[in-house]
C-alpha cells in the first residue's frame, strides 16, 4: 500500500544519524517536508541535505534539547519557516553504558534532560502548531528497555519508562483535541546503541545471528521499519 504524506510537515528529534535519520528519509520519501533535529551538525545537515536530495523541503536546526531557550529558538524558526507541523517524532536520547553504582550525576541528568525533559519541551512548545493541524500525530520513541532491560543502561531504561508514562498521559490530555499521541517501543534495531553492544561482544557475528534468530522475521529491525510504522500510522 502507497502511503501518502503529501503536504504535511514533520519534525524528527535525534536525526542526526541511526534511528531518527531513518525516521526522517521514510517520512520525506512519503512526500513530507521534514525538519532535522539534533545536536550533531554535521550529521543533521547532511540528512536534511539529502531530504531535499528527494524534492522535499529539509531543514536542520541544531537545537540542545537540554535547553530551554534552545528548545524555544528552534521552534520560533519552524514557526517562521513553515507556519505548520503535522507530525512530530520525540527521537532524541543519549546512552551511557555504566552501572548504577558507577553513573554519575551529570552522566543521569544528561541522559533524563535530554530524553525526557526535552521530549516535554518540544512538544509544550510545538502545540500551538499541532492544533492547528487536521491530522496532528505525536510519536515517542520508547523502547523495549521500558520494561525488560539489560545490566549496565538503569538511566536509560529510566528515561524509556518515563516516556511510555508520560505518553498515556499527553494522550489523554490532548486527544481531545485531536491530537494522536503513540509510543513506539523497538526491540533491536541496527543501528546506534545496538551497534556499539554488538561491537563490544567477543563474537560478534555469533551474537548477531542469535538476534536475528529471536525475531519471528528472521533478522533485526531497521531505523526504516520505525519509519515505515510511523508513516503508515
Amino acid at each position: 500500500m502507497e502511503i501518502s504524506l503529501n503536504n504535511r510537515v514533520a519534525l524528527v528529534t535525534g536525526a542526526a544519524q541511526g534511528i531518527g535519520e531513518g525516521i526522517a528519509m521514510v517520512l520525506a520519501r512519503a512526500g513530507a517536508d521534514v525538519i532535522v533535529v539534533d545536536i550533531q551538525s554535521e550529521g543533521g545537515q547532511a540528512t536534511a541535505d539529502a531530504i531535499a536530495a528527494l524534492g522535499r523541503r529539509g531543514l536542520f536546526v541544531e537545537t540542545d534539547l537540554a535547553d530551554p531557550n534552545a528548545v524555544s529558538a528552534m521552534m520560533a524558526q519552524v514557526t517562521a519557516e513553515f507556519g505548520a507541523l503535522d507530525i512530530v517524532v520525540n527521537n532524541a536520547a543519549v546512552e551511557y553504558f555504566t552501572n548504577m553504582e558507577e553513573t554519575t550525576l551529570e552522566q543521569w541528568d544528561h541522559t533524563h534532560h535530554v530524553g525526557l525533559r526535552g521530549l516535554f519541551l518540544t512538544i509544550q512548545s510545538a502545540l500551538p502548531l499541532l492544533r492547528k493541524s487536521e491530522n496532528a500525530a505525536v510519536f515517542n520513541i520508547a523502547s523495549v528497555h521500558a520494561t525488560a532491560t539489560i545490566p549496565d543502561l538503569g538511566a536509560y531504561a529510566a528515561v524509556k519508562g518515563g516516556i511510555v508514562a508520560m505518553t498515556r498521559s499527553m494522550a489523554q490530555d490532548l486527544g481531545r483535541e485531536g491530537v494522536r499521541v503513540v509510543a513506539v517501543s523497538p526491540g533491536f534495531i541496527f543501528a546506534g546503541m545496538t551497534q556499539v553492544w554488538l561491537d563490544s561482544q567477543e563474537d560478534r557475528q555469533t551474537t548477531l545471528d542469535r538476534i536475528h534468530e529471536m525475531h519471528p522475521s528472521g533478522r533485526i529491525g531497521t531505523p526504516e521499519d520505525i519509519g515505515n510504522f510511523i508513516a503508515f500510522a
